[in-house]
């Protein structure tokens, strides 16, 4: 319910101040063509992540079949729509009863290519950054409308800086209370614990962790490794980039500001809303603002890029299903 609240929260932000028949014009005129181009490249990611997956569990001793790891990351990028984050457990759970693959060790890896990501995603908020510095401070220094009237940015983060502040007191309130519980439990009840069959499964689950994570260390194709995280990334860019030329007042943008809109985009799919809805919309358009553009450009481009990258990734997952479902009905027949 806090993840819908905050989509709904945000794709009004989004949506407020609109013009709706822009809006409509917009989308009727957008060149499509482009838009499945985008959708290509979306689906070439999953191909690549499904592949670099494949080359972080050699080492540990397990060669899944290519099309289970490849249809697994599709079905996690459609459960992500649904939980935000919870697609990497999805991909897990799939992969793990598809192939027999302990869990534990998957998560590893996939904890591993999380951390891979955050990485690459520094990189591109720094070079949008070097590209952008004019477009950084703009943003900073933009108004913000609050039904039809306005308040300067210092006012706003006046208010933000309340709100974080009383979250902040319940978080440490509730990580205080969790603690003082935990160490009454080890105190008290240490021996019960130790040995309750639960706290086994969570020692094991952190010992397959270890060493899902440790497979790095392992790999024999380092390049080709390499070579995937790189492609998925550059992907990431082309998808926004191309999008660029199916909208008229958006097909002159430069490559430095394809930078600063994937960070935008970026960031509006990390915040923990279902599927991006309303982060992604909010912050891409506002980007679109800050550069230069009219709002109602701004909500068109974002809503047509979301949207295709939307569908792309519930088509993946239910092709995921299916391969899955085909696959343990075969299986099946085999064992016996």
């Amino acid at each position: 319910m806090l993840f819908i609240a905050i989509a709904l929260c945000l794709l009004y932000l989004a949506f407020r101040g609109t013009n709706f028949d822009d809006l409509i014009d917009n989308l009727a005129q957008a060149d499509y063509t482009w838009v499945i181009i985008s959708i290509v490249m979306g689906y070439a990611a999953v191909i690549s992540r499904g592949y670099r997956w494949l080359l972080l569990l050699e080492p540990i001793g397990y060669k899944p079949r290519v099309w289970s790891s490849i249809h697994a990351v599709g079905f996690g990028y459609m459960f992500n729509i649904f939980v935000p984050r919870g697609g990497e457990l999805g991909r897990c759970g799939v992969m793990s009863k598809a192939e027999n693959i302990p869990a534990d060790k998957l998560l590893g890896t996939v904890i591993l290519e999380r951390v891979i990501d955050f990485a690459f995603l520094i990189l591109i908020i720094g070079l949008a950054f070097v590209f952008n510095i004019d477009e950084f401070f703009k943003i900073l220094n933009t108004d913000i409308e609050i039904e039809g009237k306005t308040i300067d940015s210092s006012q706003f983060d006046l208010i933000l800086d309340q709100i974080l502040h009383y979250l902040k007191i319940g978080f440490i309130g509730l990580a205080a209370a969790g603690a003082t519980f935990g160490l009454i439990l080890l105190i008290f009840f240490r021996e019960k614990v130790v040995n309750h069959p639960k706290f086994a499964v969570v020692r094991n689950l952190w010992i397959g962790i270890k060493e899902g994570f440790a497979s790095i260390k392992k790999l024999d194709k380092k390049k080709q490794f390499i070579a995937h995280s790189v492609f998925i990334w550059v992907m990431y860019y082309l998808m926004v980039y191309i999008c660029f030329f199916s909208l008229p007042e958006t097909s002159s943008l430069t490559i430095s500001d394809g930078f600063f809109i994937m960070m935008a985009a970026s960031l509006g799919i990390v915040i923990p809303a279902p599927g991006g809805i309303g982060s992604y919309h909010y912050l891409v358009t506002l980007a679109l603002v800050v550069i230069g553009l009219e709002k109602s450009v701004g909500f068109s481009f974002a809503t047509i890029v979301h949207t295709s990258q939307t569908i792309m990734l519930l088509m993946s997952g239910l092709i995921g299903l299916v391969y899955f479902s085909i696959t343990r009905r075969k299986d099946r027949l085999k064992a016996k």
